[in-house]
């Protein structure tokens, strides 16, 4: 997985299962050289208002393995 891949899967979580309103504080993180990844997951679990999907919940899985 590259880095442009984890931007791209972590924005989609991001716009699937946070409120807009709390988006914007993982878009600033999503801008650094050095994309703080434990802190997102740890933020995105807090915050996702819905049931994770099977497929997403793999998603998520794949980018700890790669970056975690």
């Amino acid at each position: 997985m590259s880095h442009d891949e984890l931007i791209n899967d972590l924005m989609y979580l991001i716009n699937k299962y946070i409120p807009e309103g709390d988006r914007g504080r993982f878009k600033e993180f999503l801008m650094m050289d050095d994309v703080p990844v434990k802190g997102i997951l740890a933020d995105f679990n807090k915050l996702s208002i819905e049931p994770i999907d099977d497929i997403d919940g793999e998603l998520i899985r794949k980018i700890y393995f790669y970056f975690c």
